[in-house]
């Protein structure tokens, strides 16, 4: 297995006159690193209690790469094993904090619930309060690296039945992993306690919520909101703000309005899955806004959604590898179906809700899907041109836009 510096550009990735560059100069230059290269061998000894006393661990200080966010390490052990080191760039506020504790919980609770190639955390700090001067985690390397393009396009098409399998096993996993309210995953400050559920960090409603009614037209309606006043009295941006509303009945499950929740990845795409030489999975990393979600959120894919801008035959690779992925999934759920407690409530158990008959496949194979991730991945500036997509999807040829506006182009909208 490489190490994980080898493709990590350091600074020749950066301009010299961005924040981020200036940010991890700084972090570089004042971190105390021999600090955070003991706290590297002490964390190795508490999950390895037999390692040789003369194992020394180093910290490549050139050769790193960055998000956002938070640069990340390589700490290289002298029994060659390497770890991920994650640092944020400045101390975390509260909400951060928080936010950074979550994803901690949720990354254990995947590792120990599911076969999901996911790292393990084998150490944090969240405060900044301690030698080091940064928070950071330690996290297990899986080797294997992100592609540079969609799945569908990029990866040869004789490996594609084998990707749609992994896929296919990932959301079987995710939807099995399931929580009686909507909202973010917190085991205490330290990680190792009882799963509850918390608010979100992005929602209108942060909650957590009880249905999926109230996930799905909280949100929409605050993006409304925020449409109108870009465009007030605009009759092509209200109906967009109608059309987009009205989606809803499109989108939700009836059968699973009270739940039970899959957890959602919320962000996954080809960026954040890695794989080997050979096209296998070797990893699914960012967790950061995973969160118990309604089963339509868990349908929402980029890898599986189509461009308008191309043509059939451009689009084909992605309509076959969503199609494969649907067919294994339907396999899964019928050679598969288990009874899965609720983690955050173990008393509630799936055989208790005879009513849940819609399968994620089923959903994922229908034009509801495709409305949700319309719907998701569209921001208020967008809203015109996601609901005349919308539009296409919910009414064909049979209605069209001026049909539809001279309907909602002066209704109402709160």
């Amino acid at each position: 297995m490489e190490r994980p510096s080898h493709r990590w550009q350091g600074f020749s990735a950066l301009s010299p006159d961005s924040d981020r560059y200036k940010q991890i100069q700084l972090l570089l230059s004042s971190a105390d690193f021999d600090y955070l290269k003991t706290r590297g061998i002490e964390s190795r000894r508490q999950h390895q209690p037999d390692l040789p006393a003369d194992v020394e661990c180093s910290v490549n200080l050139t050769h790193f790469t960055s998000g956002f966010d938070n640069l990340v390490l390589e700490l290289a052990f002298s029994d060659n094993v390497y770890w991920i080191a994650r640092i944020p760039y400045e101390a975390l506020d509260d909400d951060n904090r928080t936010s950074m504790l979550s994803e901690i919980a949720t990354m254990k609770i995947v590792k120990r619930h599911t076969t999901i190639p996911i790292p393990q955390v084998f150490g944090f700090e969240t405060s900044a309060d301690q030698p080091f001067g940064y928070p950071y985690v330690f996290m297990e390397y899986l080797g294997g690296h992100s592609l540079p393009n969609g799945l569908a396009e990029t990866i040869p098409h004789q490996h594609h039945a084998k990707v749609a399998q992994q896929l296919a096993k990932v959301f079987a996993e995710l939807k099995n992993l399931t929580f009686s309210r909507i909202g973010r995953l917190w085991c205490g400050e330290n990680a190792d306690q009882p799963v509850e559920i918390i608010p979100m960090a992005w929602h209108s409603s942060p909650g957590p919520l009880e249905t999926s009614l109230e996930y799905f037209y909280n949100q929409r309606q605050s993006e409304n909101r925020e449409t109108i006043t870009m465009h007030p009295d605009d009759p092509d941006w209200l109906t967009a703000c109608w059309v987009l509303k009205t989606a809803l009945t499109h989108i939700i499950i009836e059968d699973r309005v009270r739940g039970p929740f899959p957890l959602c990845h919320l962000d996954l795409h080809f960026g954040n899955m890695l794989f080997d030489g050979e096209y296998n999975l070797t990893g699914i990393i960012d967790w950061s806004s995973a969160q118990a979600a309604p089963l339509e959120q868990l349908s929402v894919c980029p890898e599986f959604v189509t461009f308008p801008g191309r043509s059939d035959e451009e689009n084909r690779p992605i309509v076959e590898l969503k199609n494969l992925v649907v067919e294994t999934l339907k396999e899964m759920e019928r050679d598969q179906e288990r009874r899965a407690p609720r983690l955050d409530n173990q008393e509630v158990d799936i055989a208790m809700h005879p009513n849940l008959t819609t399968t994620l496949s089923s959903y994922m194979a229908s034009k509801s899907a495709e409305i949700t991730y319309r719907q998701y991945m569209t921001s208020p500036r967008a809203s015109l041109w996601a609901a005349k997509m919308v539009a296409k999807l919910i009414y064909g040829k049979g209605v069209t836009w001026e049909q539809l506006r001279e309907v909602y182009g002066a209704m109402p909208l709160f």
